[in-house]
């Protein structure tokens, strides 16, 4: 009986002025994929999964909260779409990630990709070879999720150089380059153009399809006339040699 008064006591003491107790109602929502931290009174901060519920609980004496979490929604993995480009052949590391949206999520999303191996080195998300890798998004909102995303082939045949027999520079986005299949896994070459004389009128140290690149201009950046030009490429060891056509 005595222990019963004393456990009343206790109820009474804490609970006898109306006032010393305040409960606040947080409304249920999705503050991100995976949560975060968020600061009230104080500069005290809590700490919540996506969709939990919070109920604060304010201890008027000592400005402590006690925090009291509800359920936890989880992210569904199919509802994140993403695009995959294979790596053209093997060896070329030239796949790509790219993610289009993470539900609950804000984007641009910042992608950290790393290869399911011991050391899990984080890799440039446009040169990946064919696999599985762990991708790490990270959204404007400061939220983050975590998937497991294959790499593909599209052929399994050895990577190989491939060399095209015209060029139409002529401003349309169809051939107004002259791409060499490949030859970005060989970065130490060189490629010369001849004209009929045999005057070199245009020469790229390591071509690589994007930053060294014929587009159809002499090594002054003159438009050169539609004709039949001559190319020497020499890579990796090897001499390549042929004629282009340049037709605008």
């Amino acid at each position: 009986m005595k222990k019963q008064v004393t456990n009343i006591a206790l109820i009474l003491l804490l609970f006898g002025s109306g006032s010393a107790i305040g409960q606040i109602n947080l409304d249920q929502q999705v503050i991100g994929s995976t949560g975060g931290f968020h600061q009230v009174l104080g500069g005290n901060s809590y700490s919540y999964t996506v969709g939990e519920t919070v109920v604060i609980t304010q201890d008027n004496f000592s400005l402590d909260l006690i925090l009291t979490q509800g359920f936890q929604q989880t992210l569904n993995a199919d509802s994140v779409t993403y695009e995959v480009l294979n790596e053209s052949c093997p060896g070329a590391a030239n796949g790509s990630i790219f993610i289009n949206n993470v539900p609950g999520c804000s984007g641009p999303y910042t992608v950290a990709i790393s290869r399911l191996t011991a050391d899990s080195a984080i890799v440039e998300e446009y040169a990946l070879s064919s696999g599985t890798y762990n991708v790490m998004i990270t959204g404007s909102n400061g939220c983050t999720y975590v998937t497991q995303i294959e790499v593909g082939v599209d052929s399994d045949e050895a990577c190989e150089l491939k060399f095209y027999s015209g060029i139409t520079p002529n401003g349309d986005g169809n051939n107004d380059k002259w791409v060499i299949d490949n030859i970005e896994l060989f970065p130490e070459n060189t490629v010369l153009i001849f004209n009929r004389w045999g005057n070199e009128v245009w020469i790229g140290e390591g071509y690589d399809n994007e930053n060294v690149v014929w587009i159809g201009l002499d090594k002054n950046g003159v438009e050169m006339v539609d004709a039949t030009y001559f190319y020497v490429a020499v890579v990796g060891g090897q001499t390549y040699k042929a004629f282009i056509e340049l037709t605008r």
